[in-house]
Parts: C-alpha cells; structure tokens; sequence
C-alpha cells in the first residue's frame, strides 16, 4: 500500500479507504496483512483517484470500474472455517435443481445434435460413416444418461432411508442417555444411604 500510494502520490489513509470501498474491482492475492495487490491494481488505483479528483461519486466511480475492470474473486469472502455449515435441508432443493439443469441441457443439446444430423447438415458435409458412428455414440451418451438418472433416483431414496434411521439413532442416543444419568442419581443414593 505505501508502494501504490508513492506511486499515485495520494496519502495511504486515502488508499486504505479506496481499497475497502472498491476492492471488489481491484486484482489482489492473500488476506489481512497478508494481502498484496496485483501490478493490474496500480492502473486500478489511478483510475479511482482521476475520477474522484473530477468530482465524481463513489457510485459513478463504482460503475467505471465495472465496465473497465473484472470482479476480483478475492473480495468475495469465503466461507469461514468457523461459520456453520449450510443444512442439508438448505442444499437439497438447490442440488435437485443443478441436477434437473444438468439433464435438460443435455437433452436439449443431444435433441439439437439429432436435428442437425438428420436433416439441417448436408449429405457431403459429413461422410456416411461418420455419421452413423456419431448418431451411436449419442445414442450410447442418452442411454448413461438414462442409467445415471435411474441411479440418482436411487441414492435420493436410499438417503432418504439413511436419514429417517440416523434420526431413529440419534433418539435412542438421547434416551440411552437419560437412562445413564438416571441410573447414576440412583447409585449416587444408594452409595449415600449406606455411607449415613
């Protein structure tokens, strides 16, 4: 920072500010003190103080650099080591729809494939041969798709029984529990009503 803020000749409390405010557009690697940005940054940097310097808003000067520059997938924190994990519940719904997603790109895609083999592709654009060694290795493709789906179907059932016998598990455990703890005061009486 106290390099960038040499260069720019801006005061690096400035600088600091700039890097919280707009860090999103401003290529860097590592965290905390840690942090060092990228030569790309510099030009960055300029571009903010320019801007500001022509009495522009912290909101114009954010729309300037999402034109000119890329996100920084830095800036985006990731999950903390600390922080909860999603609940399965949570990622479920969003799981069968990358599932779902996945199985109509392909079909649509094997569709447009099929289409174009049969009739939008002229005869000479690809040998006979090719051709039909193609159409069977769709064919192949659309049947392990098929085969995956079924099995897909499968593990989510078969999760599902996991589930409901963890559950049945983790409330045993529970009552096994109480029982100790319930055992133990009656020994703890009896272990008295001998000593007195």
């Amino acid at each position: 920072m106290a390099e960038i803020a040499r260069q720019l000749d801006v005061p690096e409390s400035t600088l600091h500010y700039w890097k919280n405010r707009f860090s999103q557009y401003l290529p860097s690697f590592g965290r905390g003190r840690l942090k060092r940005f990228q030569p790309e940054a510099v030009e960055a940097f300029r571009t903010i103080a320019r801007l500001l310097k022509a009495g522009h808003s912290s909101e114009e000067v954010m729309a300037e650099l999402a034109r000119t520059y890329p996100l920084n997938a830095q800036a985006i924190p990731p999950l903390s080591e600390t922080s909860p994990p999603l609940p399965e519940q949570a990622l479920e719904p969003a799981l069968r729809l990358a599932a779902g997603m996945g199985l109509e790109m392909a079909r649509a895609l094997g569709q447009g494939i099929r289409e174009a083999l049969t009739g939008l592709v002229p005869a000479q654009a690809l040998p006979a041969e090719d051709n039909s060694r193609l159409k069977e290795s769709l064919d192949e493709a659309a049947q392990r798709l098929a085969c995956h789906s079924g099995e897909l179907e499968t593990l989510r059932s078969e999760n599902l029984d996991l589930k409901g016998k963890l559950q049945i598990l983790e409330a045993e455990l529970v009552r096994l529990r109480k029982d100790r703890r319930e055992l133990e005061r009656f020994l703890l009486d009896k272990i008295k009503g001998m000593t007195t």
